[in-house]
């Protein structure tokens, strides 16, 4: 049984929990913003500026590093890069987390969801700032949907999921512990 972890960007992890337990269970997934905190092993990055200030410091040496096959283009196809086809067509944030999501599912049967903010969204009177959430939020219903052969399981989630997440069969919630005690089964 294959599982990945994919972290949001916005993740705060206990600082007792040791980072290794976490790999045992499974390779993490996120955005080139987790990698600090949480030794990302499947890096993404969508940003053209960004991909190309990692990729002169050899960010693709310490890690599986992934850009769009555009952004790789732009940057003369350096060596060591991962890609990923696809374009958001809406103005999303935090792209990276939903090219995460889907590139974990093509490897596993179970992905863990750490630090995502799944609460039904607050309204926003900045219009620009709600539509951006929205994207993002149909963006993960239709990811989890799309792998429904997957099971997805937010680890630690502090609140009650938003409504329309509860309908999805193979979303589920657990605490970090029962999920860190399938490590040791």
């Amino acid at each position: 049984m294959n599982i990945s972890w994919v972290i949001a960007d916005g993740a705060e992890l206990d600082p007792t929990q040791n980072i290794d337990a976490l790999k045992k269970l499974g390779s993490i997934w996120g955005s080139w913003r987790t990698w600090r905190a949480y030794q990302t092993d499947n890096v993404i990055c969508h940003a053209q500026v960004k991909a190309d200030e990692l990729v002169k410091r050899k960010f693709q040496e310490r890690c599986n590093f992934y850009i769009p096959d555009s952004v790789n283009v732009l940057l003369g196809r350096p060596p060591g890069v991962r890609l990923y086809a696809g374009d958001f067509v809406h103005d999303v944030i935090r792209q990276e987390e939903i090219v995460a999501l889907h590139l974990a599912a093509t490897t596993s049967d179970i992905v863990l969801l750490l630090g995502w903010d799944l609460t039904k969204l607050k309204p926003n009177p900045d219009r620009l700032e709600s539509n951006q959430a929205q994207h993002h939020r149909n963006l993960f219903h239709q990811a989890i949907k799309d792998y429904s052969q997957i099971q997805w399981v937010v680890v630690d989630h502090p609140d009650p999921l938003a409504p329309s997440l509860l309908a999805l069969e193979n979303l589920v919630t657990d605490t970090m512990d029962t999920v860190l005690a399938l490590a040791t089964d």
